[in-house]
């Protein structure tokens, strides 16, 4: 009976429960069937209404599912085309229509127009592109208190914007574009006069009907705030914002996102914007639908923004960016696009080099001393002409006394002649300062590889700098997603706020990052205009074929790596590459030509000692005037003539010289000692860098492919991370490891790219060969020397 009983019980609590089912079914089948519809007024049709509308419609139907269907007739979604009178005969049309049941109404036409109304016989809810600053509530007030009416307002107005864009720029006058039609409406002049006037700055209204009306306007501001155009076609608000930007102002705007695109320098646009608005609409609706009253219905919508800078923009007009608004900002726009005057690769920065380099300039002054050296060396083979001119006057007695030899009065002239026939001294001299001329010359070719190295080094550093510029820039971006993410996932109660939190800190970091970045990239570009000889603030960009696929490398060096890759060959093309480094060798050359020199200069002592300097002697000397008393001979004595010349051969040695010949041989036999000695430590110096950098080669080579692996991977994991995060799957902590191993990877991959080209270059400086500046001809032959070495000592 117990047990007949409890199933009796249990089959009643059944049907009663399937009872109650069919009875919930009847009802949401009944509510279901209750139509309700919405006409919708627009101010005018833009690029992407439909999908828009599309979007919301399918929100509402969503939420108002449960008590009523929604519809949505196509003769009530109706468009002013920015005409007052034809926004009032859209809503009497609304009015009046029998099937339907609310008014949405979204545009500042059709909301001023609505808004002028009296009394409203249907459910109105008002949303769209006005100002909070044109819509006054006594304080504290949240609803619209009108039977029938609702807003949904924002927080976006001019004073909130033009605040904001005064902390990033303290514009003195600012160009406030706004749609003509506007301000002919709304008191647009006056609102902005009473926002201003304790900012200590300046305004200009200006009123568009037409893009081609703006250039002239804006000839006397210094930053544009833009609140008009949202009508005009894409075209045209691409012009607009072409304009203000070639002026070089800074510009500001909370209207559409695609502004950024165009190249508007900052842009407050609301997080999830679409997403909380269409919601809002909705439940509005929802409400209206079950009766409540639209008059107790709140009015404000807050949301959180976010600021948009566009970083192409930035660059272009050369804004004075405050680092520190960087963490209030998302970055839009490529960071690569960073406008220049000229952009160089490696070959373009050496050539520039050579010709422009100053440093180079002054070195190449050695050389032109040292040749002045060789000529003034050999100008001691040069006859030497000397002519003087004597007027002289002697004591009357003594010119009397001197019987016409020495008269009161005298005026001649003198013509001597001295040529040096030999000296070993000057011909010693001449040879040794040919050698120091070569030497001075082989200095100046190895301060120019030198200096090629340098620039080359600089180059380098410049586009590892840069690309650490892109990669904070990539890694800045990745961490404002994830703070994204962690704000969504907290607000659905995903994550607690710690993440959040974490989340902050890391964004904080990652724009400091980028802040040193750019300062570092900044600062290398400085360098490279200093090593260019250009003006320090000159705006260059780099590039390079590891990055540039426009670019090619001058000279195909996989070959080269092969060979150096090779165990078997790797110690014959040592041993060819320290032959070459070897013979090419300024340095070596150099020391060469001062052993040469110093060799000379001990001949020079030790021949001096027998061989005499030979020269030829020659004079004339003539007497124009003789006056006064004694310039006549006495009779008897024969007058000599005026005019008369001598020539002699004058022969001198040397025989002691306080044995200065001797110490000074000494000398440069110690200095020949020391110089070979420094030839030898040079050479082994060489093998040595030889062998290093072919080894560093090796192990940059063989990064290479591991760099571009890990970078790869690490991408592929921080995808999966960044999924399985927003999902909940992982921690924070998974996400961050994820996201720190994938920038330190690309951080490695362009290290390791650009120290191996750079080692290549080191290389190249090694052998004093450049392969990238020689002709194709001339690395063909340096090639075919190479296979036949390797050939030749084959066993």
């Amino acid at each position: 009976m117990l047990i007949h009983h409890t199933l009796r019980g249990n089959h009643m609590r059944r049907n009663i429960l399937l009872l109650y089912l069919l009875l919930c079914c009847s009802m949401i089948s009944a509510q279901n069937g209750k139509e309700y519809s919405i006409a919708i007024l627009g101010d005018k049709y833009i690029h992407d209404t439909d999908s828009i509308l599309n979007r919301l419609q399918s929100e509402i139907k969503s939420v108002v599912a449960q008590e009523a269907k929604v519809v949505f007739k196509e003769q009530y979604f109706l468009l002013n085309e920015l005409n007052k009178e034809k926004a009032k005969q859209n809503y009497e049309k609304a009015i009046q229509a029998n099937d339907v049941d609310l008014i949405l109404s979204f545009g500042s036409i059709n909301n001023f127009v609505i808004a002028q109304s009296n009394n409203f016989p249907k459910p109105v809810v008002l949303f769209g592109v006005i100002n909070d600053d044109f819509i006054e509530f006594p304080e504290g007030q949240k609803s619209s208190k009108i039977e029938n009416l609702t807003y949904i307002l924002t927080p976006q107005s001019y004073q909130k914007d033009l605040s904001e864009f005064r902390e990033m720029y303290p514009y003195k006058k600012v160009g406030i574009i706004v749609d003509q039609y506007l301000s002919e409406i709304y008191p647009v002049e006056e609102t902005l006069g009473k926002i201003l006037k304790d900012s200590n700055a300046d305004f200009k209204l200006i009123s568009l009907s037409s893009v081609d009306d703006l250039s002239s306007e804006l000839d006397d501001v210094d930053a544009v705030y833009l609140s008009g155009g949202q009508f005009y076609s894409e075209e045209d608000q691409q012009r607009m914002i072409n304009m203000i930007n070639d002026r070089k102002l800074p510009s500001y705007t909370s209207m559409d996102q695609r502004f950024s695109d165009f190249g508007i320098l900052f842009n407050s646009q609301p997080v999830n914007e679409l997403d909380q608005f269409f919601r809002r609409i909705a439940l509005t609706i929802e409400a209206a639908v079950m009766g409540k009253k639209l008059s107790e219905l709140p009015i404000y919508l807050d949301f959180e923004s976010k600021l948009l800078l566009n970083i192409e923009t930035s660059f272009k007009i050369e804004f004075p960016l405050k680092y520190s608004f960087l963490i209030r900002t998302n970055i839009v726009g490529s960071a690569q696009n960073i406008p220049f005057q000229k952009k160089y690769y490696l070959d373009d920065v050496v050539y520039q080099l050579l010709e422009s380099n100053l440093s180079l300039k002054a070195s190449k002054y050695d050389v032109d001393l040292a040749k002045k050296d060789v000529k003034l060396a050999n100008s001691e083979y040069l006859p030497n002409l000397s002519s003087s001119l004597t007027g002289s006057h002697i004591d009357p007695d003594l010119a009397k006394a001197s019987n016409g030899s020495n008269p009161e009065f005298s005026t001649s002239g003198n013509i001597s002649l001295e040529q040096v026939l030999f000296s070993e001294q000057a011909s010693a001299n001449i040879k040794i300062q040919k050698e120091l001329e070569q030497a001075s010359q082989e200095n100046y070719n190895a301060t120019e590889k030198d200096a090629i190295l340098d620039a080359g080094i600089t180059f380098y550093n410049a586009l590892i700098a840069k690309a650490n510029f892109l990669i904070n820039d990539e890694n800045l971006r990745v961490t404002r997603k994830n703070f994204e993410i962690a704000k969504q996932n907290y607000s659905v109660g995903q994550t607690g706020k710690s993440d959040v939190l974490r989340w902050r800190s890391e964004l904080a970091l990652a724009t400091q990052n980028i802040v040193n970045a750019y300062t570092n990239y900044v600062q290398t570009i400085h360098a490279l205009n200093q090593v260019l000889n250009n003006p320090i603030d000159f705006k260059i960009d780099i590039a390079h074929a590891l990055v540039d696929e426009e670019a090619v490398d001058q000279f195909d060096y996989k070959g080269l790596i092969q060979l150096i890759d090779d165990p078997i060959l790797r110690s014959k093309l040592l041993n060819f590459l320290e032959q070459v480094a070897i013979e090419n060798a300024h340095e070596l050359k150099s020391l060469q030509f001062n052993i040469s020199a110093s060799e000379r200069s001990a001949k020079l002592y030790q021949r001096s000692k027998f061989l005499p300097t030979v020269a030829l002697q020659g004079a004339y000397n003539h007497t124009f005037t003789r006056d006064g008393e004694g310039s006549s001979y006495p009779t008897g004595f024969t007058a000599p003539p005026d005019g008369y010349y001598n020539v002699g051969v004058q022969l001198s040695l040397p025989l002691f010289n306080k044995n200065q010949r001797n110490i000074n041989r000494q000398k440069s036999l110690i200095q020949q000692d020391q110089l070979k000695l420094q030839k030898e430590n040079t050479e082994s110096i060489i093998r040595q860098n030889v062998n290093d950098i072919v080894y560093s080669i090796l192990n940059l080579y063989t990064n290479i492919e591991l760099s571009n692996l890990t970078t790869k991977t690490a991408k592929e994991s921080l995808d999966l991370m960044q999924i399985s995060y927003l999902n909940g799957a992982v921690s924070i902590t998974s996400l961050i490891d994820a996201q720190q191993a994938y920038f330190q990877a690309q951080q490695q991959q362009a290290s390791a790219g650009y120290n191996f080209y750079l080692s290549l270059l080191q290389m190249e400086r090694i052998l004093s060969y450049y392969f990238f500046l020689n002709p194709d001809e001339e690395n063909q032959n340096f090639i075919q020397n190479l296979q036949n070495y390797l050939i030749s000592n084959n066993q």
